[in-house]
């Protein structure tokens, strides 16, 4: 297994762990930025780092794991994701 795809799978975890610690399914949701914020300082904050995120990100939304949303925040908007409920049984898969 690639190093790449390590990091990936371990990202995944660590960013559906959050999620599901601040049981977020469906209609409730919490900012991205909160979100991100649980991924290691020294990873997030370099280049690559956060290009695997968004990476990680793009493939939760595309296997419909979580579901973004756009919210008002003040004066603009800001990203907030949640759970799908749809997808409980693959999302408990990962921790197996």
């Amino acid at each position: 297994m690639s190093n790449n795809l390590q990091k990936r799978i371990i990202l995944k975890r660590l960013i559906i762990q959050k999620l599901i610690r601040s049981n977020v399914w469906g209609g409730k949701h919490i900012p991205l930025d909160f979100t991100i914020k649980g991924i290691p300082e020294h990873f997030r904050n370099r280049h690559k780092g956060k290009r695997i995120i968004e990476k990680v990100l793009k493939e939760l939304i595309k296997d419909r794991w979580i579901i973004i949303l756009i919210k008002k925040i003040g004066k603009g908007t800001g990203k907030h994701l949640s759970l799908n409920p749809k997808q409980v049984n693959e999302i408990k898969k990962l921790f197996d």
